[in-house]
């Protein structure tokens, strides 16, 4: 009994420890249940906030548009795949929604994501193994288009999930892409990084939205969840006032240049003058937007790429002559070569000889150095020049509405830096400050702003928020001035000594300047020799009277043989898109005159009559070079079929007897063509055009012979030509000093 005693009391005393316990562990989830506690944390919020997913709704970036609404800039959903493995995401679910079989599912895509097998296949095991909820597929399972999605969606593959997104997309390529620019990934959405997309990215850049909602423990939202949604505010749009027409008129004549004389650069602009809306801009290099593979050029040149301009100057100082009443156009000069004195080298004509005495008229036609030279010199002065230079704006940027405007440097310390910038030397400007200055010329003196964007527009309400207007900034000159200057730069088109005839417009009249423009070299200190060495340039305005279009092209370093061929790249791309362009807008033609052919096919000409080949090639605007003597064409070159600019040598190799040509002047290329239709071994010295030949003019051509010819630059002419000068001068004062000491002594 005393032992029973004993262990009844020991099994109470277990008994009431664990009946403590229960209590105290029952009232504990009693309090919890009744104050929803835990360590002063509140489970109820916690389990909400554990539950509580927050998320950012994208907003979409503001599209771009040409003037007449095309889109430029626009935004495409893309989409990223990737896999789930985690099994337990399937329960309670009908079907698999995890990758069952690797090897099916790498097989089945492989072919439309264009990967291995085995590279999905091991993408998938690996994250198996790591036991990972889910996995990616890298570059070739990411940005996916709809259209590849819904491929594999057919595919019905269990676990395979797609995540959108929207990306950055520019329809038309590498159309105005320096103007338009591109996007780079940001924190929450893309943002501008070049061109209209940098200048405007506030206006474009949207402001996201937010959303929140309840969850599972894999992070998927919960059936009847509460969902608070505060929806994004989509970008402005942006409209340009490039005109696609117009630009695409543009593109085209740039890439057959850069295509056929594959240059350093090309850069050209199309304007309204009398407003300075920029119709079309385009460069090249250029590059896809896109892509942005391989991007040769980052900038846009137009506006970004201050040069020497060369002749293009002259408007702007035969202007300030006129303005000043200092120019008179029939007064005469003796063309070829000027200097102050004798303590200042030269001033050339690109005709080193010159022309002997003509007047002013014809220098500014002829584009005289000489006649620009002593214009600034003797007649307006450097100081009064210099107020010009400002008043035109040539010392500040031009405030185009461009992100990357660089400006130029006025030269003009020294009295030769003075005289140089004259006529484009020494001094550097940036395609559109000429631009800006010669809407002077058209607008009775007044000289306009350029700009690209036309208004920014709200993309949810429609409500205009910005919009661009022609802007007055200055009037350099007189209307009388401009009217004079319209007047003497259409001479230089139509008259027979002009520079720029091969500039002139089949149904309009028009009116500008050409420029050859040398390229300093850092090595040498001075300028580059050659005779592609060159920027070629022209600024052009149409219909004369009342230009309505603008047009700059400049053509860097084209593979030619010879300077003088630079202007027919240029002239190419004025013509072409001033006349397609100016039809386009309706302008009424002012005039009717013969066409100009810009590109012509060589007609199939073998066993024509010799007279009959000469007059249809004369007719279509080459300047041909009949071989030999016999009434029957037998060869051409270039041969038929081919596609070649005007103006340039043709040469027909007749059945008869084939005598030697004078060659003077030709370019290698052409020798080298009269080598292969004759079969004559070629050999020479130099570069640049013929002076010098082995076989004489008339000789009859022998299969064995071999031609040698000497070529010589521009400038080794010059120079040559300045040697022989002085050293006639040097031996007539000998002869003067001689017959002076015979008169001492007699």
């Amino acid at each position: 009994m005393k032992r029973f005693n004993k262990q009844g009391l020991m099994l109470l005393f277990v008994v009431s420890i664990f009946s403590l316990i229960f209590a105290i562990i029952v009232g504990r989830f009693m309090y919890i249940h009744v104050t929803g506690e835990v360590q002063s944390v509140d489970l109820v919020s916690y389990a909400e906030t554990y539950r509580e997913a927050n998320g950012t709704l994208e907003a979409e970036r503001g599209k771009i548009f040409d003037r007449s609404g095309m889109v430029l800039a626009d935004n495409r959903p893309v989409y990223t795949m990737y896999a789930i493995l985690d099994e337990e995401y399937s329960e309670n679910s009908p079907r698999a929604l995890h990758v069952e079989d690797p090897s099916e599912v790498a097989s089945a895509i492989a072919p439309i994501l264009d990967m291995e097998v085995s590279e999905i296949e091991e993408t998938i095991r690996s994250g198996i193994d790591n036991d990972r909820f889910q996995v990616e597929f890298g570059n070739s399972g990411s940005e996916l288009n709809e259209e590849t999605v819904g491929e594999i969606q057919d595919l019905e593959l269990s676990g395979i999930n797609f995540e959108e997104s929207t990306q950055r997309y520019y329809p038309n390529g590498m159309y105005a892409s320096q103007v338009i620019g591109f996007t780079e990934d940001g924190e929450d959405q893309p943002q501008g990084s070049f061109g209209v997309e940098l200048e405007f990215d506030e206006a474009l850049t949207g402001i996201p939205g937010h959303i929140s909602y309840q969850r599972d423990k894999y992070g998927y939202k919960l059936l009847n969840a509460e969902e608070v949604v505060q929806p994004p505010s989509d970008g402005d749009n942006v409209y340009l006032t490039i005109d696609q027409k117009i630009q695409t008129f543009l593109e085209d004549a740039l890439t057959s240049v850069d295509e056929m004389y594959e240059p350093e650069r090309i850069m050209a602009a199309v304007m309204d003058p009398k407003t300075g809306e920029i119709l079309a801009m385009s460069n090249r290099p250029n590059f896809n937007p896109n892509t942005r593979e391989n991007i040769e050029n980052w900038y846009n040149d137009v506006i970004s790429y201050p040069f020497e301009p060369g002749s293009t100057m002259k408007i702007f100082t035969l202007a300030a002559a006129i303005e000043e009443g200092v120019y008179n156009g029939q007064d005469t000069f003796t063309s070829g070569r000027f200097r102050i004195n004798e303590n200042y080298r030269y001033i050339h004509d690109y005709e080193t000889s010159g022309w002997g005495e003509i007047t002013y008229d014809e220098g500014v036609q002829r584009s005289s150095n000489v006649g620009f030279a002593k214009i600034l010199w003797e007649q307006l002065g450097p100081e009064r020049f210099h107020d010009y230079l400002e008043d035109f704006h040539f010392d500040r940027r031009t405030g185009i509405d461009l992100s990357g405007e660089r400006r130029g440097s006025i030269q003009y310390q020294y009295a030769m830096e003075q005289i140089t910038t004259s006529f484009g030397q020494g001094t550097t400007v940036s395609p559109i400050q000429l631009m800006k200055a010669a809407t002077s010329i058209a607008n009775d003196g007044e000289m306009v702003k350029p700009y690209v964007i036309s208004s920014v527009v709200d993309s949810e309400s429609g409500n205009v928020l910005e919009n661009n207007q022609p802007e007055s900034v200055g009037e350099p000159i007189s209307p009388e001035t401009a009217e004079e200057v319209k007047r003497l730069l259409a001479s230089s088109v139509t008259e027979d000594e002009g520079t720029a005839n091969r500039f002139e417009l089949e149904n309009f009249s028009t009116f500008g300047k050409t420029g050859t423009a040398q390229i300093p070299d850092p090595e040498s200190g001075g300028y580059m020799t050659g005779s592609e060495n060159y920027v070629f340039s022209f600024l052009g305005m149409a219909p004369e009277d009342d230009p309505e279009l603008m047009l700059y092209v400049a053509v860097k370093q084209p593979d030619i043989d010879h300077y003088s061929e630079g202007s027919i790249s240029t002239s190419y791309i004025y013509r072409t898109v001033m006349e397609n362009s100016l039809h386009y807008l309706d302008v009424n033609p002012d005039q009717e005159g013969e066409r100009h052919v810009n590109q012509a096919e060589i007609p199939d000409l073998i066993g024509a009559s010799t007279e009959q080949a000469e007059q249809q090639l004369q007719e279509l605007g080459f300047d041909v070079e009949v071989l030999g003597n016999g009434d029957e064409v037998k060869a051409t070159n270039p041969p038929s079929g081919s596609g070649v600019l005007t103006n340039q040598r043709i040469l027909l190799l007749t059945d008869g007897e084939t005598s030697m040509p004078d060659v003077s002047d030709w370019t290698l290329r052409e020798v080298l063509a009269l080598g292969q239709l004759t079969n004559l071994s070629i050999d020479y010295v130099g570069s640049g055009f013929v002076t010098e030949q082995s076989i004489q003019p008339g000789v009859t051509i022998n299969d064995d012979q071999v031609l040698v010819v000497e070529l010589k630059t521009k400038e080794e002419i010059r120079d040559a030509k300045e040697s022989e000068d002085e050293e006639s001068d040097e031996g007539q004062d000998v002869e003067e000093e001689e017959e002076n000491i015979d008169n001492e002594m007699n």
